[in-house]
């Protein structure tokens, strides 16, 4: 059986830095409704470790929403970075896993843009990078999860790129070397080639998190009207961070005009 490391305590602690640094503010909290367990589908930042923890803190410091988050594989390869990422509620995203949870009654922080999202390159700041996935709402739909979108605004603009991940992975060399299988499945294509940051300290910036109104699936019947519901979602997200934009520059108009 699935154990799940919800550590509480730790969320708390971890997260209290960077509550202090990034002035968090959280918007739409009749959203949430720890009685009903659904599934929290949202952006997720560049590099994906500085919003996150503070998500997990509110959702369940706050409102006692238990969260499981689904991570990326890579986040399971080293064992001391494994046992931080678990200590969060984190499992791999393997969908038996993933269901393992929800049997259990956890609700689910998904970011369907996985690693690739977490490594932007230049100009994909606050872009959704979900490809063709849809088994995140496959999941929702067997279990009778509703979907909660929310959009988190601040840590896309914490890190300027110094190095394009795209001036690798573009080059003539490196699309030849992704013509040998074995290249091409370690490297993922080339999604795993991070940009790198022109400073390593993060901007302080104020982070906003968004929770819009929940979504059923339930009248999902085909392919079709996943696809819908999935533009539906992003759509959502999409409007939460032009929202926050605005929140932003009413409250600091003098550093976001």
């Amino acid at each position: 059986m699935l154990q799940v490391e919800h550590d509480a305590k730790w969320i708390k602690r971890l997260s209290a830095l960077s509550k202090v640094y990034f002035t968090p503010t959280f918007i739409g909290a009749e959203q949430l409704d720890a009685s009903q367990p659904a599934m929290y589908v949202g952006n997720h930042s560049m590099y994906g470790v500085l919003d996150s923890p503070m998500l997990i803190d509110y959702l369940y410091n706050e409102h006692q929403v238990a969260v499981v988050s689904i991570a990326d594989h890579s986040h399971f390869y080293l064992p001391l970075w494994r046992s931080v990422v678990k200590k969060f509620g984190a499992v791999d995203g393997v969908p038996a896993y993933v269901r393992e949870a929800m049997q259990q009654g956890y609700s689910i922080l998904v970011f369907p843009g996985g690693g690739r999202e977490v490594l932007k390159r230049e100009g994909e700041q606050y872009q959704l990078i979900w490809k063709q996935r849809y088994g995140f709402l496959k999941l929702a739909q067997e279990f009778g999860y509703d979907i909660v979108p929310f959009a988190a605004l601040g840590g896309d603009e914490v890190f300027d790129i110094g190095f394009d991940a795209n001036k690798v992975v573009q080059h003539q060399y490196f699309q030849k070397l992704l013509q040998v299988p074995q290249l091409s499945r370690l490297l993922r294509k080339g999604e795993v080639i991070p940009s790198l940051p022109k400073h390593l300290i993060p901007k302080r910036l104020p982070f906003y998190f968004k929770f819009m109104p929940r979504q059923r699936l339930m009248h999902i019947e085909n392919l079709e009207h996943l696809q819908q519901f999935r533009d539906l979602i992003a759509a959502e997200i999409y409007t939460g961070l032009k929202d926050l934009r605005v929140l932003r520059q009413q409250q600091h108009g003098d550093r976001f005009d």
